[in-house]
């Protein structure tokens, strides 16, 4: 349903300097290079086995996944490239493809603001999923993510964080494609018509960029105990708006995020689709190790096109994860509502193991 944990958290710990990667060269002037990455192995259960890609035989959905990366830094100049391992999940062939995630180069302006450019994640990527308190089956926003030829803007200024990026076109997959078939009296096929529908096929691409020409960014207060921003992003695709926040309660967090979203990628009013949706929840701190995790969620998605259905969803979802060290986690949740195909009720239930140096 979302972006890869693993992925967060990699680009959080990264970010400020905690990950333990191993470090292959160092020079006395702090010239360095280094080796980093994880992996998360899980996947999903889900309760109607027509809702899965194997059918009856199956109610598991393998998503496990590996991230290995190579940064390095001369001066105030950075760079990244990483590759991601990945499960194709939910097709029928469900193996493992290669993924450019990241190639890029950056700057430090100031020890608090920088820019990059390259394959990297877009601007609100860094926050898109903030107050979700769950690890994957709560309702979350589909922006753009790691995109080609972006350039991004980051800066602090006190407890102000702002973040700009534009992305130029990107896309390089193949979009699905439709045959209608004009039958005659006895039901014999006598003219076959074949169109591209402009939507994306899925993991037909190889670098991940889905989306063409889109700006996003984000602005917001980061408290001690309180934290409110919002974001949003254009394109020629997409148009997103949203707005997140956490408060800090002792050992409970709640948190939450609103959002409006409209995609369209073949770029026609017929196939615009729009989602209104909220993600509310709350994580309890247990013990120093262990937090117990809900939320409510709820989405309500209207096509343009009259003929395609519009539905509305509801579901809550219940989880813990353990951490078992500073690099180990254990995340299992279950989601009960109306999480399938469309809108339909069922449930779901998801377990993954997550490892990262």
């Amino acid at each position: 349903m979302k972006y890869s944990t693993l992925a967060l958290t990699l680009a959080s710990i990264l970010s400020v300097g905690a990950a333990s990667a191993a470090t292959i060269y160092k020079n006395d002037n702090g010239d360095n290079l280094k080796i980093y990455g994880g992996m998360e192995v899980g996947g999903t259960v889900v309760s109607d086995t027509d809702k899965t890609p194997f059918g009856p035989s199956s109610t598991y959905v393998d998503d496990s996944f590996m991230t290995l990366g190579v940064k390095g830094s001369t001066g105030n100049i950075y760079a990244k490239f990483e590759m991601d391992a990945e499960r194709q999940d939910w097709t029928t062939d469900n193996n493992m493809r290669l993924v450019i995630d990241k190639a890029y180069v950056g700057y430090n302006l100031t020890p608090k603001q920088s820019i990059e450019f390259g394959r990297t994640d877009t601007a609100y990527d860094h926050y898109d999923a903030f107050g979700d308190v769950t690890n994957e089956l709560g309702a979350s926003i589909s922006e753009a993510g790691d995109q080609d030829n972006t350039l991004k803007y980051r800066g602090q200024f006190g407890n102000i964080k702002v973040g700009i990026s534009h992305s130029l076109e990107g896309w390089d997959g193949t979009t699905d494609k439709k045959t209608t078939y004009e039958l005659d009296a006895d039901g014999k096929t006598v003219k076959a018509t074949t169109i591209d529908t402009g939507e994306p096929k899925k993991y037909s691409y190889e670098t991940d960029s889905l989306f063409g020409q889109v700006t996003n960014g984000y602005i917001g207060y980061f408290g001690d105990d309180f934290t409110v921003l919002a974001g949003a992003e254009v394109g020629d695709e997409t148009e997103i708006y949203s707005l997140h926040g956490e408060v800090k309660l002792g050992d409970v967090t709640v948190s939450g995020l609103i959002w409006d979203q409209t995609k369209n990628f073949n770029k026609n009013e017929s196939s615009e689709k729009n989602i209104v949706g909220t993600n509310i929840g709350a994580k309890y701190k247990l013990t120093e190790k262990l937090n117990l995790l809900a939320s409510v969620n709820f989405e309500d998605l209207d096509n343009v096109d009259a003929s395609k259905e519009d539905y509305k969803s509801e579901w809550a979802v219940i989880g813990a994860e353990y951490k078992y060290a500073r690099n180990i986690k254990l995340a299992a949740e279950i989601a009960a509502g109306d999480v399938l195909k469309n809108g339909e009720s069922g449930a779901l239930g998801y377990v993954k193991a997550y490892y990262w140096f």
